[in-house]
């Protein structure tokens, strides 16, 4: 029988993808794999055949269909429920996220850069005048990207923390259809709430703008609403983070790689070695899902209409065939376009914000403490394992 999907990794060596996903691209790049809940998908290992499955309109991501993949309990517990924009059928998935559009302007994000800097300056500032050694996770990486996507959406900074426990129990694997759907309820009753107040008293910011414009207008039901600034605060704040500390640890585990990054000044420059970091980790290392529509040949596999597929992002990243040495890190390799924020339709809506952070984030964090370190050993650090995310739970530095 197939091999059971998420593949393990080997976590003495937690930023590379799991070794099997070599082996596929070499052998069986398409393959059968089986899910949590016993049923099968086609895994998708090769950057081309990624890069054909997220192109390819005849291949929707759309969880009301019956074959569509379902990683874990928590992923099918939304169904039933208002979903996210992302996980709907293509006409409504393009609908909402046409309403997006204006709010994730390139020039509109850039705009954004000098308060985020400013956020940045704070958090690093107060964690600076504080004791060492310091969890870099708790009191820099979380902080600033919940405050980034609060200050972007209009949420209070109070219920902030409340609402990433709810979105982890979410992203969990382990989370049962019970705790997962509870955790929806929670998330969908607050931005409810948000949404109904914004309705009384409209707020200039992202929920403000679109509750004026759509939900008042009754383009868009309050419920729908909820959900999609639900999905905007969940991708808007934890992949973030997690980026932070993984990026932090891959440039502190590679000196030299460091000495480069501390070198440039160029903000082209700056910008394809946050775009190497991405490539090199893909913090969002789950399988991109889709279920064919109509029979395709992939790979020399014929899928059959209904039946589900899983492109695996991270290793479409280190495919040898795209890259020179893709398990290496080099920050001054020539930029290809990688499978981090996704590709096609279904391209991270807020990959422009989120470039600016990870600029600003990591090249302040190495000019302001020249001297950071680990202040515990690489083997002694906790990954979180059984999450959609990949991320450490504490990340202890200090300088």
């Amino acid at each position: 029988m197939s091999n059971s999907y998420p593949f393990p990794k080997d976590w003495r060596h937690p930023l590379e993808p799991p070794a099997e996903y070599k082996r596929l691209r070499q052998e069986a790049p398409v393959c059968p794999v089986r899910l949590f809940d016993g049923n099968t998908a086609w895994l998708v290992s090769r950057y081309q055949d990624v890069l054909a499955v997220l192109s390819d309109p005849r291949l929707v991501l759309d969880s009301t269909l019956p074959g569509f993949p379902h990683i874990s309990a928590s992923s099918a517990a939304r169904q039933g429920r208002p979903l996210p924009f992302f996980l709907r059928p293509d006409a409504e998935y393009r609908a909402q996220r046409a309403m997006l559009v204006q709010e994730f302007l390139p020039r509109r994000m850039e705009a954004l850069r000098p308060s985020i800097q400013r956020t940045v300056d704070e958090a690093l500032g107060a964690m600076l005048a504080g004791p060492r050694p310091v969890d870099l996770m708790a009191t820099f990486a979380l902080p600033v990207a919940i405050r980034v996507i609060c200050d972007l959406l209009g949420v209070p900074h109070d219920s902030a923390d409340r609402l990433h426990v709810l979105s982890r129990t979410v992203g969990s694997r382990t989370s049962s259809r019970e705790e997962a759907t509870a955790a929806l309820a929670g998330l969908d009753a607050f931005f409810l709430a948000l949404v109904e107040a914004n309705l009384r008293e409209p707020t200039d910011t992202l929920i403000g703008r679109v509750v004026a414009e759509q939900v008042a207008t009754g383009k868009l039901s309050a419920p729908d609403a909820a959900a999609l600034f639900h999905a905007l605060f969940y991708a808007g704040h934890g992949p973030s983070a997690y980026m932070f500390g993984l990026g932090t640890l891959a440039l502190l585990l590679d000196p030299g790689e460091l000495a480069k990054f501390r070198a440039m000044e160029d903000p082209a420059a700056i910008t394809a070695a946050v775009q190497e970091l991405l490539r090199f980790i893909n913090v969002s290392h789950l399988a991109r899902q889709r279920v064919a529509t109509v029979d395709v040949t992939l790979g020399g596999q014929r899928i059959r209409a209904g039946e589900g597929i899983l492109a695996q992002p991270d290793s479409a990243n280190r495919d040898e065939t795209v890259f020179e040495e893709p398990d290496r890190l080099d920050l001054q390799r020539e930029v290809h376009r990688h499978f981090a924020f996704g590709h096609g339709i279904h391209l991270c809506t807020g990959r422009a914000l989120a470039l600016i952070e990870f600029e600003v984030v990591f090249k302040t964090l190495f000019q302001r403490i020249p001297t950071l370190r680990l202040a515990v050993s690489p083997e002694e650090l906790r990954f979180k394992k059984e999450e959609n995310l990949l991320g450490v739970h504490e990340l202890p530095i200090t300088w």
